[in-house]
């Protein structure tokens, strides 16, 4: 194993003095290899030098593996994908919004499919010892699509948009914790932090993040003015219908293989989807979901590609709206809920099962918990004790945002909770619905996508008065549970420290969290360069059509 002076960080700084130990410790066995690379690689450490450290195989900095063969050059792609409404990037919530922002607008960070963390548009950062400064340089060379260069002025007028006072992005939820942005150089800037945070870097990545001209405006439509440092310039945009993408002749990297990507919105029938893929109308599919697997598998023409994610769907309780203010009506829900049922029939048992506390076990930072039984009887003392002792009835809103495996989850939910007496009266709304009330109701189904750290969730949607906390759970415990786990590097204390969080949110009951699903997408065998994503990061520069 080499020596750890031959550690090297992205700026070419000495490392920062918590990566000694995590030598230490994946030496002796005590940290996975997965663990230092994705630790190592946010406090600034070079992937290449950490997989060599650990005589790992080697992990790319680069977004792009390189090609079997030359990409062929040219030709347009067409992809279903929901066309949703964009106005102002930061405000976006659904991650279907940020596959198309993607083409034009970057992001500082970007993390692979392992879950670790690379440069972007930043070229390299490192923090303070103590985790509260963060030291970030930018790329020099990149232009955005009116000839303009980017540097930290972008920067700048980015963040301070996320957490201005009035803001509306759950960015502002996300950086809450930004005390000042120190504008450094050019190319250079400094985050001031109030207390210790170990994912700065990973928080950049989010979909949400991604970097607008210094020019934009609140109440400005980028779509009518589709400013980017992207591969793509966004030439025609239609809610519901379509959007196109032109290739950038200037991009910083090299220009995108495609001429051109067309988006077609085709509704949420995943079916209508394949029937289009084989009959040659689109190239690539957003979403396959569980329903449609073996379909897809016997489309000619076509391929199946599959990732494990921490995507999951959560039934959750809003706190503040009765019957829900008594934890236990909340807690006889949880308890009545099966769900290994709703894993094996929902979703074909293809994903891994959830505990109701939106932490996965591929979360570096997940803490096993005891494993919850499901109790019947118990459900129905709790309902007594609340006042309920014939029973309950309560609505439950459903979407389908992401395929029929939400309503079945709900109708399994459904059956188990009849058996205490609690009457679930199940309201099934199309998806263009459910999207604007998804925060609102009192009980309803939510997609939570694919997050590299479980933390990113928590701190989004169940921390106090935070933008997405849909659930609208507050407790100050937890909070500073949260706290303390977000601000310690070493991966064994933090998972420690996640017991408490973990726990916390469970007892709770705040949701019904059954499963973390595996993800499934197609494409037309003549794409090339395509790779499924957890969190649906597709670099289309770098994909091609075959003859």
């Amino acid at each position: 194993m080499p020596h750890l002076d031959e550690l090297k960080t992205l700026d070419g700084a000495l490392p920062h003095p918590a990566v000694n130990d995590l030598c230490t410790q994946v030496k002796s066995g005590e940290i996975n290899r997965r663990q230092f690379l994705r630790t190592a690689a946010l406090l600034g450490v070079t992937v290449a030098s950490a997989s060599t450290f650990i005589g790992s195989a080697l992990l790319s900095d680069s977004a792009f593996a390189a090609e079997d063969q030359p990409p062929r050059q040219g030709g347009s792609l067409r992809f279903a994908c929901a066309i949703q409404e964009i106005q102002d990037p930061m405000l976006i919530t659904w991650i279907e919004a940020s596959n198309l922002l993607r083409n034009s607008l970057e992001f500082l960070t970007w993390v692979d499919a392992e879950n670790i963390t690379h440069p972007y548009l930043a070229e390299s950062w490192s923090p303070s010892a103590d985790l509260k400064v963060w030291t970030f340089n930018l790329r020099q060379g990149v232009k955005w699509s009116n000839g303009d260069e980017f540097t930290s002025d972008d920067v700048e007028h980015n963040i301070n948009r996320w957490i201005a006072a009035d803001s509306k992005s759950v960015n502002r939820t996300a950086f809450q914790d930004i005390a000042a942005f120190e504008k450094t150089g050019p190319y250079q800037f400094r985050l001031v932090l109030k207390r210790p945070i170990l994912a700065v870097p990973e928080m950049l990545s989010a979909f949400t993040c991604t970097l607008v001209h210094r020019s934009f405006k609140a109440g400005d439509d980028w779509t009518k003015n589709p400013i980017g440092t992207g591969p793509f310039k966004l030439v025609s945009f239609a809610v519901n219908k379509q959007a196109t993408f032109a290739k950038r002749a200037d991009y910083w990297r090299k220009p995108a293989n495609l001429d051109e990507l067309r988006y077609v919105d085709m509704g949420t029938d995943i079916s209508t989807h394949l029937a289009a893929l084989q009959a040659g109308q689109v190239d690539v599919l957003y979403r396959v979901t569980v329903a449609e697997l073996d379909l897809a598998k016997r489309l000619p023409g076509a391929q199946l590609l599959s990732c494990k994610s921490a995507q999951t769907v959560v039934m959750r309780m809003a706190c503040d709206q009765k019957p829900f203010t008594d934890v236990r009506i909340r807690k006889a829900v949880v308890l009545c809920a099966d769900n290994a049922q709703m894993l094996k029939i929902a979703y074909r048992g293809m994903g891994t099962l959830g505990e109701d506390h939106h932490v996965a076990p591929s979360h570096p930072e997940y803490s096993p918990l005891p494993k919850r039984e499901r109790d019947v009887a118990g459900a129905k003392k709790l309902l007594a004790e609340a006042g309920y002792p014939n029973g309950i009835d309560i609505d439950l809103i459903v979407g389908n945002t992401q395929g029929r495996y939400e309503q079945d989850c709900a109708q399994i939910l459904q059956q188990n909770c009849l058996e205490a007496g609690i009457r679930i009266n199940l309201k099934v709304i199309p998806a263009t619905q459910y999207w604007p009330i998804w925060d609102k109701a009192a009980f309803s189904l939510t997609y939570w996508a694919h997050r590299p750290l479980g933390v990113m969730s928590l701190e989004l949607a169940y921390r106090s008065g935070a933008a997405w906390n849909e659930s609208h759970y507050s407790d100050p415990a937890f909070d500073a549970a949260l706290d303390k786990a977000m601000g310690i590097i070493d991966p064994k204390q933090r998972a420690l420290a996640m017991q408490d969080v973990e726990r916390i949110l469970q007892d709770a009951a705040v949701m019904v969290q059954p499963f973390w699903g595996d993800k499934f997408t197609a494409t037309s065998k003549k794409v090339q360069g395509f790779k499924v994503h957890p969190s649906d990061f597709y670099p289309m520069d770098e994909i091609w059509l075959s003859a």
